[in-house]
């Protein structure tokens, strides 16, 4: 009997199974639920109509429910057709054998629909404005996947629903100009850790033309924004367009730029949020990679050429790691790679932070400058080209405020500049530092090594200093100040030798100075040529806006060599006077008993004068002048020469006129041989025989002339003339008398 009973309840139990395994594998065709999922559905959205041809029960063994699978299912929605690869509902077994209808979920399945077709599914399950703005992102495309709809215990839709799909050749639209095109991509969503969003995970596309491919975005929605977080590869070219449309989503200013392009090959994280009018806010980056290639046309900058005569503003870039990191109040990046300067790559590397609430940055870094020529024409130094070089710095700066050289150091074989502490205003004047150290050389002879300090004064102390840069600019008003208006201090310089550039070398070089405003209110300056010769200036601050400028020098050629327009001159005593005011400098300059040999444009006029023997003179030895006196005043570019007279034993001339500086040069005097002016001066009653005895002149005594024209174009103009002027006679007799008095 018990042998019977085990076997019926071993076949019933087969029975059952086979049932559930037959029901879990084939199913069981029945249109017991058909009316009822077609009403629930009108019910949901009466737009909406669910319509397929039967369907099949299956036994859920894992979650312990049943599944209810229409066949060829599809949706209606104003009679737009959606296609469907499923729609299964899992209902409680409960409600196989019950009145009741518990739906536990809902997947629909989706098989290569317009994304814009989708959405009109999705809204009937998704809050409307979560739909809404899903339907504007995704403006086109095809998706495919499935759609996860729970349902609550009392049959009222759940929020924890779930997709899980693929877009093909979709865009996604983020606001104007910022597109994501040809996106082949899976999408995931959970309701259940809605925290997470929405992540995209890019297979294929393209934003601004550059490659997107393993490129991961999360999108989480909410009713005042859109937060996104992307891990962006970029890979592809880039032109100044798409910068431009860049650089206006995340509000950089690329205005100082004239073209950008390149090739690069980034990961970028981006996270930001998008309001409702698609603005960028709370935005933060890293983006790190390689640009391969970048070209950047910047603005042309004098304060950059004066330094590199060669340099091209069309930085190019190669084989560059980047590294940029932002995040409000802070944004740092790090840059190390090959730049060109000039006509090749050197390295460098750079790092930099900048503070948004403080507008500060923070430069460091180094750079290869051997392919670049340098120039610092305060130090009369020169790099050239293919010289090994390298400069280091570490430079703090406030937008629109100051410049503070922390660090800065040249190296090139035995030169090196050393700056700590500098201190530049907005317009690079200095307000302030703590020392500078000064060791270069010219044709590799050391021509500067001194060190500056300043505590409570400032104290300038070496073995040589170079000179010829100060020189060309003594005479200059208009010559770029280096201090700036706040700039205050006492100033003392000791130099052991200071460099003329033509052997008229300084010894026991001595300065004592006040600088207030900028510039200098008092200043005293002594050195020796030799033993006996000196070499003397002094600055002195009359009132507010008015000072002295006085130079006394034993040899005159120092300060004449730096006239492009004289060549050849030796001998000479020189005395200069300036009075130097805001509107006008009023100036007279003195040299006496000097010879030139080489002025171009007095050769011409001797030529034209047909005074061929002394122009030849001046080819050959040279001619010698008693002295040369020069009355002058200048505004701005106009230089006003009042008077200039020049005499000796050859030629004397008197001239005046104006130099329009860069522009136009006007002159106009008399020019006469000396013999010829011995006689006139000896034909004066009672005066003519004191001073050169009774003697008679004949022919013609002189010539007048003119020269003008823009300098590199001068036009010397010569009319033979009988008499002199009277102007003429009155200063070279002034000049004897004078010469007379000194014997």
């Amino acid at each position: 009997m018990g042998k019977i009973l085990l076997k019926f309840f071993l076949i019933i139990l087969l029975i059952i199974t086979t049932g559930i395994l037959a029901l879990s594998y084939f199913g069981l065709e029945t249109n017991r639920f058909d009316n009822i999922i077609k009403n629930k559905t009108n019910k949901i959205n009466k737009n909406v109509q669910l319509d397929f041809n039967k369907t099949k029960i299956y036994l859920n063994i894992k979650e312990l429910n049943l599944i209810i699978k229409l066949q060829n299912p599809k949706i209606l929605i104003k009679k737009n057709e959606i296609k469907l690869t499923k729609f299964d509902l899992f209902l409680s077994i409960k409600s196989f054998y019950s009145s009741d209808f518990l739906i536990e979920k809902t997947i629909i399945g989706f098989e290569k629909n317009n994304i814009k077709d989708i959405t009109k599914v999705t809204r009937i399950f998704i809050p409307r404005i979560i739909n809404k703005k899903l339907n504007r992102i995704f403006s086109k495309g095809i998706v495919e996947g499935e759609i996860i709809i729970p349902f609550k215990t009392n049959g009222i839709l759940s929020n924890d629903y779930e997709f899980k799909g693929k877009v093909i050749k979709s865009t996604i639209y983020f606001g104007k100009d910022f597109e994501i095109k040809n996106l082949t991509s899976e999408i995931n969503y959970s309701g259940k850790n809605k925290d997470k969003g929405i992540t995209v995970k890019v297979e294929k596309g393209n934003l601004f033309d550059l490659d997107l491919d393993d490129s991961t975005i999360n999108l989480k929605l909410s009713k005042n924004y859109k937060k996104i977080k992307s891990e962006l590869y970029t890979k592809g070219s880039l032109n100044f367009t798409k910068i431009k449309k860049i650089a206006s989503l995340f509000k950089i200013n690329v205005d100082k730029y004239n073209n950008i392009d390149g090739i690069i090959n980034l990961k970028t994280n981006i996270n930001f949020n998008l309001n409702n009018s698609f603005k960028v806010e709370n935005l933060n980056y890293l983006m790190e990679g390689n640009l391969e290639k970048l070209e950047i046309n910047t603005k042309e900058n004098k304060n950059i050429k004066k330094y590199l005569p060669k340099y091209n503003p069309k930085l190019s870039f190669k084989d560059t790691i980047i590294k940029i990191t932002q995040s409000k109040p802070n944004q740092s990046a790090t840059l190390k790679g090959f730049v060109k300067l000039g006509d090749e790559f050197d390295s460098f590397s750079i790092s930099e932070n900048f503070n948004y609430n403080t507008k500060t940055f923070n430069i460091k870094g180094n750079a290869e400058l051997t392919s670049s020529i340098i120039e610092i024409p305060s130090l009369n130094y020169k790099k050239n080209n293919k010289k090994k070089s390298e400069i280091i710095f570490n430079i703090k700066s406030i937008l629109d405020k100051k410049h503070i050289l922390k660090n800065l150091t040249f190296l090139e074989n035995k030169t090196k500049i050393f700056l700590s502490n500098v201190e530049l205003n907005k317009f690079l004047k200095v307000e302030d530092f703590s020392k500078i150290n000064i060791k270069t050389f010219l044709n590799d002879i050391k021509n500067n090594d001194f060190i500056a300090e300043k505590n409570n004064i400032i104290k300038t102390y070496g073995k040589v200093f170079d000179a010829q840069p100060l020189l060309q600019s003594l005479y200059k008003k208009n010559s770029k100040k280096i201090f700036s208006k706040d700039f205050k201090s006492k100033i003392k310089i000791n130099f052991d030798k200071t460099l003329t550039g033509i052997g008229d070398d300084v010894s026991n070089f001595a300065m004592i100075a006040d600088i207030n405003k900028g510039s200098f209110n008092k200043l005293n300056l002594k050195g020796n040529f030799s033993e006996n010769e000196i070499v003397e200036l002094s600055i002195y601050q009359i009132n507010e806006n008015k000072k002295t400028f006085h130079l006394i020098s034993d040899r005159a050629r120092p300060f004449i060599k730096h006239f492009n327009f004289i060549k050849g001159f030796e001998g000479g005593k020189l005395e200069y006077v300036s009075i130097r005011e805001k509107a006008m400098d009023t100036t007279n300059l003195l040299i006496t008993n000097f010879k030139v040999s080489k002025v171009p444009a007095l050769a011409k006029l001797l030529t034209l004068a047909s005074l061929q023997g002394i122009a030849d003179t001046l080819s050959g030895e040279g001619i010698r002048f008693d002295s040369f006196e020069m009355k002058s005043n200048s505004n701005k570019n106009i230089l006003n020469i009042e008077e200039a007279l020049a005499t000796g034993p050859a030629v004397s001339i008197l001239l005046d006129g104006y130099v329009d500086k860069g522009k136009t040069v006007s002159l106009r005097g008399t020019l006469v041989p000396a013999t010829k002016l011995n006689s006139i001066i000896a034909s004066i009653p009672v005066v003519g025989n004191i001073l050169v005895g009774k003697k008679s002149g004949e022919g013609v005594i002189g010539v007048s002339f003119k020269i003008k024209g823009p300098p590199n174009d001068i036009k010397t103009n010569v009319n033979p003339i009988k008499t002199l002027t009277p102007r003429f006679i009155l200063r070279a007799l002034e000049k004897v008398k004078n010469k007379k008095k000194t014997k």
